[in-house]
């Protein structure tokens, strides 16, 4: 055997090691995500009922392409998702960084009843940390021309949303929320308003949530961390021509129930009331009373046609010193 002979050899052996090795990272990946998946869909998880079947797993080289059918789950007997399928994609060099292509048809059934759910495109970003409890990293949603219906009642538009989940970097078991919503058009939900009341331009919201605990692998032995206390640090929209914006604390307790406060401001709040009025919202014989109570916080807060309204929540009621409005649910 020549020695060029025996050189082009081991330059191809060179060459094709690196491919098998891939390949059996490959190989080996894909046969963990399937056990996983197939773990996954026969671990019974406390408060939350999973079904769903794995129709194939491709991408070779270079992603792998999860294909996931009849899809049910279902979270405290209190919401329900059903889809017929979805597709999860990771990046072979990047397996805990998943997407959930979420473009199908959907249905939610829940406290608002049954929704339905579909978009030009929708997709959740999954990104896990890659150590022996795989926590959570980062969650982000991403939509647009994105349609919500309830069947026989009524339809909701949003072009574009863009929300993210993430855990705080310094305070365990507390997670980051934000979201941004454009052009939210409830026509059909708000036709008996004057038609510049019908499209919320934008809806944006931070906060912060606090879990009984983290979300990692171990929510499949544990179930589902509940809220202890939700922070909305802000969250704006704007009404017609009135800006709205929230902000406040509650706190949970162990039957679930809400304690807490939240401050309420309204520009432009004028033209709300006097929509109110025109709706017959306001009973007359309490017109001079709620002008009066509007009028002495628009003088508090300092700027004209602007108003704070500090509400108390109290085991789900919800007040403002002897008024009351409502419960949370």
């Amino acid at each position: 055997m020549t020695r060029s002979v025996k050189l082009l050899r081991r330059v191809a052996f060179l060459l094709i090691l690196p491919c098998l090795i891939w390949s059996g990272y490959w190989a080996a990946t894909a046969y963990a995500l399937k056990k996983g998946v197939a773990i996954a869909g026969e671990t019974q998880i406390p408060g939350l009922d999973a079904q769903f079947k794995l129709a194939a797993l491709t991408g070779y080289p270079t992603r792998f392409d999860i294909g996931l059918t009849d899809i049910l789950l279902s979270a405290d007997n209190s919401l329900t998702w059903v889809t017929e399928g979805v597709t999860a994609d990771a990046k072979s060099y990047a397996p805990n960084a998943i997407t959930l292509d979420l473009s199908q048809a959907h249905r939610l059934s829940g406290a608002l009843g049954t929704i339905d759910i579909d978009a030009a495109q929708a997709a959740i970003t999954l990104l896990v940390q890659p150590n022996l409890r795989l926590p959570l990293g980062h969650l982000t949603i991403e939509a647009s021309a994105l349609n919500l219906t309830a069947p026989n009642s009524w339809r909701a538009h949003i072009t574009a949303l863009l929300a993210s989940f993430a855990p705080h970097p310094q305070t365990p078991q507390t997670y980051q929320i934000s979201a941004n919503v454009q052009a939210l058009d409830l026509s059909d939900v708000l036709k008996h308003l004057p038609e510049n009341y019908h499209v919320i331009q934008r809806v944006k919201v931070d906060g912060a949530v606090l879990l009984s605990g983290s979300l990692d692998r171990l929510v499949l032995e544990n179930g589902l961390p509940e809220a202890r206390q939700i922070a909305v640090q802000n969250a704006q929209f704007d009404f017609g021509s009135a800006q709205i914006s929230i902000a406040g604390q509650l706190a949970y307790d162990t039957a679930k129930t809400a304690t807490g406060t939240l401050n309420i401001s309204v520009e432009g709040w004028q033209d709300l009331f006097q929509l109110a009025k025109d709706l017959g919202y306001v009973a007359p014989n309490l017109e001079g009373f709620f002008t009066t109570v509007l009028t002495d916080l628009d003088a508090q807060d300092g700027m004209e046609n602007s108003l704070t309204i500090p509400l108390t929540i109290q085991n789900d009621k919800i007040s403002y010193g002897a008024l009351n409005f409502g419960v949370l649910r």
